[in-house]
């Protein structure tokens, strides 16, 4: 027992995550030696001229926060900052890395589902989402309830500041990067016919990458990594026992919406307020907001006549040929619709900006106003929700129009 609580209490401190950077080419130094050794150098500059010519960046070990504190409360025992630099000594390794990172990102999953849907699959789409966003909202909520700060020093965090501000355990990063590419082994494999082996192998490394990415930036400890794939390998199991009857009820069930639309709005409005203000309950009403509205738009779709039930084949099928003709389709159907998202969702976030702080009385300049009263909750159900929308119903139908729309898109519903 006592060896177990050895392994967790490393696994909880930094020195490890400092050790696999070490490992794998990253260089900490502190500040104060990089400048008697570089001359002249301010926080948060990039110097091209350090060793072997590669690239530095300076980052504090506190990240701004107030002097002997870490970000989120986590106190420096020794009273002093300690300034932190890094040199990126293997390149191959850092731009796997980050790759890797960005397999479990906003960028990623706003690119994969559209894809999915407009290229591959409508109910396998669906099926992704309804084990995809219940464990991000879930994992997000545990964020906030046990409020374990990032790594600090010795490590040094390599990823941009949007991510340090929010707490680090579980990692959510490690909760998509272990539901997606499981999920879609389990469910591709019940239709088509292929190597199970290799296909898990897929799934390992692609869940290992992740994981060892997010230590390997500072982001996050073994053991937030280890609860993420921990907490994903429990519910999967369940989930994917039942999500293609979930998804057959919530797009024919007259009374879907409830449990589709409503509850999950109402999951993100009564969000825990944290303490002090951080992104992610922003970023659980992107995901819910997401999941939800393409799922609340395929039971519209199903209701007014525009998709058909189709019963699935019972037996394996080939796994669909990869032609020259679907991949140009392919490559011009994410190119209208990522250009169209993308414009909808400058010009509408505008637009609900506007809208919700008229509504609540507020300043759209006043930030810290819409903060305390939790205005980015409505404001990214309305735009994001808006680009949900867009993606599930507008994108097929102009796909359609101009005759470039998927076959099957419309009658991929059954059991």
């Amino acid at each position: 027992m006592e060896s177990v609580k050895r392994l967790a209490n490393y696994g909880k401190g930094y020195q490890h995550v400092a050790d696999f950077q070490r490992l794998c080419g990253v260089e900490a130094v502190e500040v104060n030696k990089l400048v008697e050794q570089n001359g002249n150098a301010s926080n948060n500059e990039t110097d091209t001229n350090g060793r072997n010519g590669t690239k530095q960046r300076l980052t504090t070990g506190t990240n701004g926060s107030s002097k002997g504190q870490y970000k989120n409360g986590l106190t420096n025992p020794d009273g002093h900052e300690t300034e932190l630099a890094y040199r990126i000594n293997n390149k191959f390794i850092y731009h796997l890395m980050h790759f890797g990172a960005g397999m479990g990102s906003e960028t990623f999953y706003i690119i994969f589902f559209p894809f999915l849907l407009w290229n591959v699959d409508t109910q396998l789409t669906r099926c992704m989402l309804l084990i995809w966003y219940p464990l991000m909202y879930f994992g997000q909520f545990l964020k906030d309830y046990i409020q374990w700060p990032r790594p600090g020093p010795p490590a040094v965090r390599l990823e941009g500041k949007r991510f340090e501000m929010e707490y680090g355990m579980p990692s959510t990063h490690t909760i998509v990067g272990t539901c997606i590419p499981f999920t879609l082994l389990v469910l591709t494999s019940k239709q088509y016919e292929y190597s199970f082996y290799l296909g898990l192998a897929v799934a390992l490394v692609w869940t290992g990458l992740v994981a060892s990415s997010r230590v390997y930036l500072g982001m996050h400890t073994a053991l937030d990594c280890l609860a993420g794939i921990s907490m994903t390998a429990l519910a999967l199991p369940g989930m994917l026992a039942k999500v293609e009857w979930v998804d057959y009820v919530y797009v024919r069930s007259p009374f879907a919406p409830i449990f589709s639309f409503l509850i999950p709005l109402l999951a993100c409005i009564y969000y825990p307020k944290p303490k002090v203000w951080s992104i992610t309950r922003g970023d659980t009403s992107n995901i819910v907001s997401i999941g939800s509205v393409m799922l609340l738009s395929s039971w519209i779709m199903y209701h007014i006549g525009m998709i058909q039930e189709t019963p699935r084949s019972t037996e394996l099928l080939p796994l669909p040929q990869i032609t020259l003709e679907w991949v140009g389709l392919s490559v011009l159907r994410m190119l209208l619709g990522v250009v169209f998202l993308a414009s909808s969702r400058i010009v509408t976030k505008k637009i609900f900006v506007k809208f919700v702080c008229t509504c609540a009385g507020v300043d759209t300049k006043d930030i810290e106003r819409q903060r305390e009263l939790g205005l980015e909750v409505p404001v990214r159900w309305l735009h994001i929700g808006c680009m949900a929308l867009n993606t599930a119903v507008t994108m097929p139908l102009i796909f359609s129009y101009l005759g470039i729309c998927r076959p099957n898109f419309f009658n991929e519903v059954g059991l």
